[in-house]
């Protein structure tokens, strides 16, 4: 299961479940076919980072054009 800030397109989305179900049946050494993958999108509200709800992180972060605030967002929390 992936948990991830919801906002990224479908196409962004197939990228990542095609990615993540390469790399499991790479390292695992197991069929592609047997890999499953479950995207589980959370609203920024929904998600906090050191004591703060997402939602009021992105509000404060300067004007972007849209979706990158949102995806810049989530690979800044799963880094940490």
């Amino acid at each position: 299961m992936i948990k991830i800030i919801e906002g990224r397109s479908p196409e962004r989305k197939r990228q990542l479940i095609e990615s993540v179900s390469q790399a499991m049946a790479d390292s695992l050494e197991m069929p592609l076919d047997a890999v499953r993958v479950l995207l589980h999108e959370y609203p920024a509200g929904h998600w906090g980072r050191g004591g703060r709800l997402v939602s009021d992180i992105l509000d404060r972060a300067p004007p972007e054009p849209p979706g990158t605030q949102v995806a810049d967002a989530t690979a800044k929390l799963l880094a940490n």
